[in-house]
């Protein structure tokens, strides 16, 4: 089974020990054989076929430094492993999971591997990666034992340790896959993808979750960078890669009907890093307020100026794949290097 056959879906679900579903796209049907409507407000552990399903929650866990710090948590992280996952009929499907988090939302991509042979798991290993490309493996069930060691319990979880200290702010869009309709769809648009599911968004420009639902996500991004956005967008779709960009969006975008319209020569722009996937049924960006710029100047075509806000090199792989994350066959993958399979 190939990875454009294979079962996939994305979602988010809360970080705290309730893990709550927050949204599932509807590659769920596939790849599980519920409907959205079942998934979405149940706990992660009523789908986790796995005796270690308690440790899944110690993968977002800030953990100390060595001087004693937590861990800094601006830089953007993945994570990727292999679970076991309940099916509408109640058996297990092996499923390869790719996360996010995002303060205290968790992103999360999954492809099924209904062909794999039924394995037990006794511990939970996962592979971060940081946007660098550096890989880092955890044993998450041991670390968890030693922190409830720690705490002289042996079940219940603080939930006090699950709370991001913000330093920067974030924010998450869930896209439609606009790309997979062509100008001859009745589903085409030309305003381009609309927004699925969204959090935090008021963080980094003045529009609340609740007002973005359905609205087209380019109306959101600064003129100048209008066709920027566009190509990272078709690059996305076009590739199974986590890409880096950065572009501005409006502080102020004009997003309910009747309200008093800023003008683009007096929004101001919020510079932003985005940290964008896709699945055949949906994109996910990671956005991550950088700073606020006044707006920019026009050319003498009367055209607005686009800031050199190029991103950082760090050699020629600008991007984490995704193709061997999500499409290759968990025994045999050899994706940036090997991963860590739970035993």
């Amino acid at each position: 089974m190939d990875g454009a056959s294979r079962g996939s879906f994305l979602g988010l679900h809360t970080r705290d020990p309730s893990l709550n579903v927050l949204y599932v796209s509807n590659g769920c049907r596939t790849a599980l054989g519920f409907e959205p409507s079942h998934i979405i407000g149940a706990q992660v552990y009523d789908f986790v076929y796995e005796q270690n399903a308690g440790d899944y929650m110690g993968i977002y866990k800030r953990h100390p430094t060595v001087d004693g710090e937590l861990e800094d948590e601006d830089d953007a992280d993945v994570y990727c492993w292999f679970t076991n996952l309940k099916n509408a009929a109640g058996g297990a499907v092996l499923h390869k999971l790719v996360s996010m988090k995002i303060d205290d939302i968790v992103i999360f991509m999954c492809a099924a591997y209904p062909e794999a042979t039924y394995q037990i798991h006794n511990e939970l290993k996962v592979q971060k990666i940081d946007s660098k490309g550096v890989k880092e493996d955890l044993n998450v069930t041991q670390k968890m034992k030693s922190a409830r060691h720690k705490r002289g319990t042996s079940h219940e979880y603080n939930s006090a340790l699950y709370r991001t200290r913000n330093r920067q702010a974030k924010a998450a869009f869930i896209l439609e896959n606009h790309c997979t309709h062509t100008e001859t769809s009745p589903d085409f648009r030309v305003t381009g993808p609309l927004i699925a599911y969204c959090t935090n968004t008021n963080r980094i420009i003045e529009a609340d979750t609740s007002d973005l639902a359905s609205y087209p996500f380019l109306k959101l991004v600064a003129p100048e960078d209008l066709l920027h956005v566009t190509k990272f967008y078709e690059r996305l779709v076009e590739s199974t890669d986590v890409q880096f960009e950065r572009f501005s969006l409006l502080y102020q975008p004009h997003v309910i009907s009747g309200d008093i319209v800023i003008s683009e020569e007096d929004n101001r722009r919020v510079v932003v890093e985005c940290l964008g996937s896709a699945v055949k049924d949906g994109v996910v960006l990671l956005l991550r307020k950088l700073c606020i710029a006044p707006p920019p100047k026009r050319d003498t075509m009367g055209n607005f100026i686009r800031a050199s806000i190029a991103p950082d090199s760090e050699g020629d792989d600008g991007g984490l794949s995704l193709f061997d994350l999500l499409s290759d066959d968990p025994n045999t993958t050899d994706a940036r290097d090997s991963w860590t399979l739970m035993d």
